[in-house]
């Protein structure tokens, strides 16, 4: 289900260090949009991968392994607030699949663990994906 709220939206993203910042949140089974310009295909898809890893980890499991890794990123790894999210493996998935809209119908079960090994650096900009060397 989606929500359109920039209060809860903000409220939520909060907690990632990106509130000013964030179109969207999931917590499943909610979609949490800023405004209804930010209702694009991308950032809809891209958000429903995240209901998906919540749910195939019974979101408590998605919540803890998001900062098991994140503080990985930021302590052992001493990358930047930014580079520590975009290292994660749920967001590695997220963004690297929202583009693709039939993502959904072909992504197999657990498929965030591939990317707990398969990580790429790279940057995005309104959906658009550049990766680094």
């Amino acid at each position: 289900m989606i929500i359109i709220s920039s209060k809860l939206c903000e409220f939520l993203a909060w907690f990632t260090g990106f509130s000013k910042t964030a179109k969207a949140v999931a917590v499943f089974p909610f979609i949490f949009i800023r405004s209804n310009e930010d209702a694009i295909p991308w950032v809809i898809n891209h958000e429903r991968i995240h209901i998906r890893q919540q749910l195939e980890l019974l979101l408590v499991g998605a919540v803890a392994l998001y900062i098991i890794e994140f503080l990985y990123a930021l302590i052992i790894l001493q990358l930047s607030w930014y580079e520590a999210y975009l290292w994660n493996s749920a967001e590695q998935e997220a963004y690297r699949n929202q583009n693709n809209l039939d993502y959904q119908k072909n992504r197999k079960i657990f498929s965030q663990f591939y990317y707990l090994r398969h990580k790429r650096k790279f940057t995005h900009f309104e959906g658009v994906i550049t990766y680094e060397n």
